[in-house]
């Protein structure tokens, strides 16, 4: 009877550490899976940084978004309990990031065109995704409303130009190997995008009707001021 006992109590202690071997086993792939969530975010936001970076002139707007990454990172820091090193290091690095994008020497060329049809498609959806963060910023206090409303005209004038100076190099693509009749129908293209926009830049005026003066051969090219991005104090009405 005494050895019956025995064995049903050591029956219980087994299932019992069973059951906390399970329940921690459990948590921890639960944390890994959040940390993996976390990377992925991470490393979507990174491309959405890549992408402004070579885009646009306003880098408080990238800056904002590095410091999202290092958001997800410090949650992924605190999910982990065994090598934070490497996560530590990610996140330095990411700061260090943010640091440069405020510095003025550290500034890489920036462009509004694009060779193809899918890098277009592509850069503009890292452009919605970045109007998108910005509005969640704003949702959270990190972002005014003057600087929300600054920021998200500066990434629609910048989802525009992408398609817009697209068709424009490859107008003066065609112009280069004196194909005319090719140039004015992409130099068209531009102008229409212009036209059934309702952005209030005045640029997006001017940019009309000198395409139409290029269109009429009047004029070679755009004006620099056009052709370059830049981060003008916009008057949004």
């Amino acid at each position: 009877m005494t050895l019956i006992v025995i064995l049903v109590f050591l029956m219980l202690i087994t299932l019992i550490a069973v059951s906390v071997i399970n329940r921690m086993q459990e948590r921890q792939r639960e944390r890994r899976l959040q940390q993996r969530r976390l990377r992925v975010q991470a490393d979507e936001l990174g491309e959405v940084v890549n992408c402004l970076e070579q885009t646009i002139p306003n880098r408080v707007i990238t800056k904002h978004v590095n410091d999202m990454i290092i958001e997800l990172q410090g949650q992924m820091l605190a999910l982990e309990d065994k090598n934070p090193e490497h996560i530590e290091a990610a996140i330095r690095k990411s700061e260090l990031h943010s640091e440069e994008l405020l510095n003025p020497q550290t500034r890489q060329p920036i462009s509004y065109q694009r060779e193809s049809d899918a890098q277009i498609a592509k850069t503009q959806l890292h452009l919605n995704e970045a109007m998108h963060l910005i509005t969640q910023l704003a949702a959270r206090g990190v972002v005014n409303e003057v600087e929300l409303e600054t920021y998200l005209s500066e990434l629609r004038w910048a989802y525009l130009m992408v398609s817009v100076m697209s068709y424009v190099g490859q107008g003066d693509k065609s112009m280069a190997i004196s194909d005319r009749f090719s140039a004015q129908a992409f130099y068209r293209k531009a102008q229409q995008l212009l036209m059934e926009s309702m952005h209030q830049d005045p640029r997006r005026l001017k940019m009309i009707k000198e395409l139409s003066e290029m269109v009429d051969g009047d004029r070679v090219s755009l004006s620099r001021e056009l052709q370059v991005p830049t981060s003008a104090a916009l008057k949004l009405h």
